[in-house]
């Protein structure tokens, strides 16, 4: 049987013994540079090995924010904020795309990016998550450091102490206080790294002597190795729970905090110590055996994902070379290639190997797109500023001629200046209404002022319609009554009829014939007056209404119908005169077709006499 300080160092070696495999394990998923700062007792606390290693660049906004949110409440915040940053690179990249679009939609629909902003549930979401990671680092590397140089501080206390019981070995019960120095030794946590080597080396040195001093109290030291192994093996049970956990990440996590609690406890007896370490070592490995099949799985999983955004780089390439003149066909492309962007998203990463090449691919075509998209509102916008200018000219025009009281010569003008508005094209989103609601004002001002000057116009124009009824009343009422004709009265009617004005446009020509039937009427009624005079009388009434001459030679045709008919019964009559020389009763039938011919000459001279007043009516 070996003495106590040869058997410490040969349980401290075999301890610290772990196969090579097992070490790398651990190592992986360690963060080194905090290790070398703060101690080798925190060291091994790390999330799984994986999680180090993985490649965010591939990923989609959704998948970054559930990683960075999944480590929030990491217990190994060392690890949580190295992996934060790097998914912070991945996740900003694709915010800038993302504004960058929203920025471009907003210049389409306002014309210009004057007052945009770039707000996303998402971006604060993760920011939250970002700084609270940053923030429990620091917290917990002040705390630790604080806890550390404490426990510092606590150590050294016990090794005086422990150095104090060397010296005084024979007092009774100083086996009892050791055991409750390494009991305070054991719950004091890890120092500062840089005295963590002398302070171990220090405090199990002072245990050696300690116990070659106290070889008489050896079994009490099986004992407590006893209970060593007994608190071992409670360790080894809940490793083995640890297989049935599905989280294989958590699982490891898991594991590798046993593996602190394990090295921490203290030795066991010298025949348990390979088979104890076995023991955990062998469960340890079937824990990492199954996180390297899922390491496998996930990688068929990138596999499948790389075809995946592959066939959609593919995609994508057209949209590079999408060129129109048309505003609805670039809103039509733009959904479709964002449609392609949301299927990247929910793909998933790829290959670390691959990644960069694929993501750079598909990205590059994108923005493509965009900047062409750009360069297409830009030339537009250029025009529709044009097109205000044009525009503007038209509105000083429209104010210079809403004032002028030349109502259908403005009314002309500003209605082609409509039509020319109609033709210009649009204008910058943002002058869309404004520059409309001038030229409309303009217009609508002289249409109204023009439809208000028509309403007073129609009111004075039915008052003079009033008044002419009265007086083509008057005339009816002499004609009814069988006035005698009094051409003074007529001539006096009729320029009173005419001297009244306008009428309502409708009733122009209904009143104008209403009132030649009641002169008609009135004038038909005087016996006193022969044809000639009748139509004499009409003459002067037809002289004054437009286009009298016409209306009154309507009856020239039927006058010169019965002129002609009388020029030929009188041309008849005197050729056969002839006949009726040889015949008995000549002298009678001369005489009663020369009465014939007399009477025709008399009405044919009243008839051209007729007719001569009817043709003195002016056109």
């Amino acid at each position: 049987m070996g003495t106590p300080q040869d058997e410490t160092q040969s349980n401290e070696l075999n301890e610290q013994n772990l196969t090579e495999e097992t070490t790398s394990q651990i190592e992986d998923v360690a963060d080194m540079e905090d290790v070398a700062d703060f101690g080798d007792d925190e060291a091994t606390s790390v999330e799984e090995e994986l999680q180090e290693d993985k490649d965010f660049t591939g990923f989609g906004k959704q998948e970054l924010l559930a990683e960075i949110k999944k480590i929030v409440n990491s217990s190994d915040v060392v690890k949580a904020e190295k992996i934060s940053k790097k998914i912070k690179e991945a996740f900003d990249p694709i915010v800038k795309e993302e504004e960058a679009a929203a920025k471009a939609e907003y210049l389409e629909a306002n014309g210009n990016t004057d007052g945009f902003e770039y707000h996303n549930a998402d971006i604060k979401s993760f920011n939250d998550a970002f700084y609270a990671i940053k923030n429990a680092r620091r917290q917990h590397f002040e705390q630790m450091q604080k806890l550390r140089e404490d426990n510092l501080k606590k150590k050294r206390a016990i090794i005086n102490q422990v150095k104090e019981l060397i010296e005084s070995t024979d007092d009774k019960g100083v086996m009892s206080k050791v055991k409750d120095l390494q009991k305070d030794w054991k719950a004091t946590g890890a120092v500062p790294q840089q005295y963590a080597d002398e302070i171990y080396k220090t405090y199990g040195a002072l245990l050696d002597r300690f116990y070659d001093q106290m070889s008489i109290e050896f079994e009490l030291k099986e004992l407590d190795r006893q209970h060593n192994l007994k608190a071992k093996k409670a360790l080894i049970e809940r490793a083995e729970k640890l297989l049935e956990v599905e989280n294989i990440s958590e699982a490891v996590v898991l594991l590798n905090n046993l593996h602190e609690e394990f090295r921490s406890i203290g030795p066991v007896p010298k025949d348990d110590r390979d088979s104890i370490w076995n023991a955990f070592k062998e469960i340890s490995d079937k824990i990492y055996e199954k996180k390297r099949q899922y390491a496998e799985e996930f990688k068929q999983v990138l596999d499948q994902n790389m075809k995946l955004k592959q066939a959609l780089c593919l995609k994508v390439e057209p949209f590079s070379t999408f060129d129109t003149d048309r505003i609805k066909e670039w809103n039509e492309e733009t959904k479709s290639l964002l449609a392609v962007q949301k299927e990247w998203e929910a793909i998933g990463p790829v290959p670390r190997e691959v990644a960069s090449g694929i993501n750079k691919q598909f990205w590059a075509n994108f923005k493509q797109f965009f900047a062409n998209k750009n360069k297409f509102f830009e030339v537009l916008e250029a025009q529709r500023a044009e097109n205000l200018e044009k525009k503007k000219v038209l509105v000083a025009k429209a104010e210079e001629l809403k004032e002028s009281s030349d109502w259908n010569a403005t009314a002309d003008a500003l209605i082609a200046l409509q039509k020319e508005w109609k033709s210009i094209g649009p204008v910058p989103e943002k002058f869309r209404d404004s520059v409309y609601a001038e030229f409309k004002a303009a217009c609508d001002a002289f249409f109204e002022r023009k439809r208000n000057k028509r309403n007073e116009e129609n009111k004075e124009y039915a008052e003079n319609l009033n008044k002419k009824e009265e007086i083509i009343l008057e005339l009816n009422k002499l004609t009814e009554d069988k006035t005698k004709f009094d051409q003074t009265l007529l001539d006096e009617k009729t320029e009173a009829f005419f001297a009244i004005g306008f009428v309502p446009r409708k009733e122009k020509d209904a009143i104008v014939d209403k009132f030649v039937a009641a002169v008609e009427a009135f004038v038909a009624t005087a016996e006193e007056l022969d044809e000639k005079d009748k139509l004499q009388a009409l003459a002067g009434i037809f002289n004054k209404i437009p286009s009298g001459g016409r209306k009154f030679r309507n009856q020239e045709q039927n006058i010169r119908n019965k002129i002609k008919t009388h020029e030929d019964d009188i041309a008849l009559w005197q050729n056969n005169l002839a006949f009726f020389a040889n015949s008995k009763t000549a002298d009678k039938l001369l005489s009663e077709y020369n009465e014939k011919i007399e009477a025709s000459k008399a009405e044919l001279k009243k008839l051209k006499d007729q007719l001569r007043v009817i043709q003195s009516i002016e056109d």
